[in-house]
């Protein structure tokens, strides 16, 4: 083995594709490197249950699995595009099944490549194992090269935020008198300070540690504020230059690409009950689900999301009405798998929102450029989850907070899976006979997504009504959609149910929420059968079906749970809770 140079930049690099599935604005293809291969792992375990960290008096451990059938469905169009365009370039996509830490150093060695890059990602065993795989190109003999890692997936680059305490507590509370203090400077960010020395070799190492992030707002509003005001967003990278793309692969074999069937088997044959007491007939129509949809295999998925971003952006985004619970109408960007796989960067879309707004401020068309600004303020929202991933590390998993950013007297009880095995599966199953949450699991289950409305109702009645972990929710949510994001996912459910930084209580009433996000039934009907031919009793019997049916049974929570104030006394004194609106 050639040992690593100590000049910058190498002149062959290894790229370790994870959650950055494309060609466009990726910087692990602008090294100055004169050849560069591409590499993506299916590592076994990813589709095989595992330890979730949640523990039960009568499980025992709790599994689940880190990709389910629906993300692992996507992510095979994602990888099956990526190698259709490095193909395009004269190159081509390596795909190796088992674990990185093993697969890399060895085809690293096998192509003689002088360095190895990869783009960090969030979630607590992926930052283990990226710093693991540091370990072994910066301090063994026999890998020894040089290392460069990036973060890809975040609209500022974690270079730019602030690095120590006081200037995060200044610029997210800028009229907040505070007390003088001497602060503790971060290293230069561009390094790992845990336990890597990389004087030795040319590397350049994006730093993602919790220490990097300390001091870091836990509230979203504020890290907004301050990322606003610190850092701005960096230019947009062109395509990769094809003379820098390794041509003719003969040295090595390229290997093939599995199949959604081949990667699902291990699910279907788990000997453990998934999250402790789901159905083998639950999961078995998870996985028939993913299977039945058509996949996109030799379409170029990254072309198609950027052509669906611009239509999307030009013509939809500034009437969309992202509150409803059926978003299908171009009422949502459905953006999240595309930004979850990385197939589309955050910074394509603020480009791509800032070029339209600068072509409504000097064009004839009266539509407001700030009716856009929305999904700019996505991706920063999602910014702060991925961040703040970062920055909590494995302690983001824990059922209840450290230090609780609201309402510290406020006590937080969840009951024990043990004595609500039959409440959680109904929930997971659908079978709450909540007509929303009964639909949104249908539709959840049949095709990885459903709206963030019914997500935030889902979540509301896990936590606030059954008050079962949130761990269980954030869980099956991996399991089941095809846009899951470790930061995202987990951020979410820790927003609702309390236990994340977010100084608000939020309990939502799902029949009011239906009424007033799905007013005329569609939603509930599209996904709940024998609801369609409800008509005889109206919007009333869609919403409350348990006081029209006879055969309907009792929801899973007193019904008056699921009324705001209003619509119940409307209830009360007028027999139905639609009159007058």
């Amino acid at each position: 083995l050639t040992p690593p140079s100590s000049t910058y930049p190498p002149m062959s690099r290894l790229i370790w594709h994870r959650r950055d599935l494309r060609l466009r604005d990726n910087e692990l293809y602008h090294s100055g490197a004169h050849k560069i291969y591409s590499l993506f792992i299916f590592h076994p375990s990813d589709y095989s249950p595992r330890t979730t960290g949640i523990s039960d008096e009568k499980f025992g451990h709790i599994y689940g699995v880190t990709h389910g059938p629906h993300y692992t469905r996507r992510l095979l169009d994602a990888v099956h595009a990526l190698r259709h365009n490095l193909q395009s370039l004269g190159g081509n996509l390596i795909v190796r099944a088992g674990d990185p830490l093993e697969v890399i150093p060895n085809v690293a060695n096998e192509l003689r490549v002088e360095e190895v890059a990869w783009s960090e990602i969030p979630g607590h065993y992926e930052y283990v194992q990226s710093k693991r795989l540091k370990d072994i190109f910066l301090h063994d003999a026999r890998y020894r090269r040089a290392v460069h890692t990036t973060c890809s997936l975040t609209l500022i680059h974690p270079d730019d935020l602030p690095t120590d305490r006081g200037t995060w507590e200044r610029l997210a509370r800028p009229k907040e008198k505070r007390k003088k203090r001497t602060t503790k400077r971060i290293p230069d960010a561009s390094m790992q300070v845990e336990t890597i020395n990389a004087s030795e070799v040319a590397s350049n190492l994006v730093n993602i540690s919790c220490e990097r992030f300390e001091g870091m707002p836990s509230i979203m509003g504020d890290f907004r504020r301050a990322a606003r005001t610190s850092a701005s967003v960096r230019e947009l990278l062109d395509e990769p230059n094809p003379q820098c793309i390794a041509k003719e692969l003969i040295e090595i074999h390229i290997g093939d690409i599995p199949s959604l069937k081949k990667l699902s088997q291990p699910l279907i044959d788990s000997a453990v009950p998934i999250l402790g007491c789901l159905p083998k007939e639950m999961i078995q129509k998870l996985v028939k689900s993913a299977n039945e949809i058509p996949n996109n295999i030799g379409i170029d998925v990254e072309e198609q999301f950027t052509r669906h971003l611009r239509n999307f952006v030009r013509n939809h985004a500034s009437s969309a009405d992202r509150s409803l619970c059926d978003v299908s109408d171009n009422d949502s960007s459905t953006l999240s798998v595309p930004l979850a796989l990385g197939v589309l960067s955050p910074r394509q879309v603020y480009n791509c929102v800032k070029h339209q707004q600068c072509k409504l401020e000097n064009g004839p068309n009266a539509a407001n450029p700030n009716d856009l600004n929305w999904l700019i303020s996505h991706m920063e929202m999602r910014d702060f989850f991925l961040f703040d991933s970062f920055r909590t590390g494995l302690s983001a998993h824990r059922l209840l907070p450290t230090t609780p950013a609201h309402k510290p007297n406020v006590s937080r009880e969840w009951l024990p899976l043990r004595d609500n095995q039959d409440a959680f599966v109904r929930w997971a199953s659908g079978h709450t006979n909540l007509p929303l949450v009964d639909a949104g699991m249908e539709e959840l289950v049949t095709t990885g997504y459903t709206s963030n409305r019914v997500r935030q109702n889902l979540a509301s009645v896990l936590t606030k009504d059954l008050q079962l972990d949130w761990r269980l929710g954030a869980e099956f949510f991996q399991l089941t959609l095809e846009d899951h994001c470790v930061a995202a996912n987990t951020g979410n459910w820790r927003y609702f149910a309390g236990v994340g930084g977010d100084p608000k209580n939020r309990h939502f009433r799902t029949v009011s929420q239906a009424w007033r996000y799905d007013p005329d039934g569609r939603y509930v009907q599209k996904w709940i059968e024998r609801l369609r031919d409800s008509d005889e009793y109206g919007i009333e019997g869609v919403l409350r079906p348990w006081g029209f049916c006879k055969d309907w049974g009792a929801p899973i929570v007193p019904p008056e749970t699921q009324l705001t104030w209003k619509d119940r006394e409307r209830l009360e004194n007028e027999g139905r809770i639609t009159a007058g609106d």
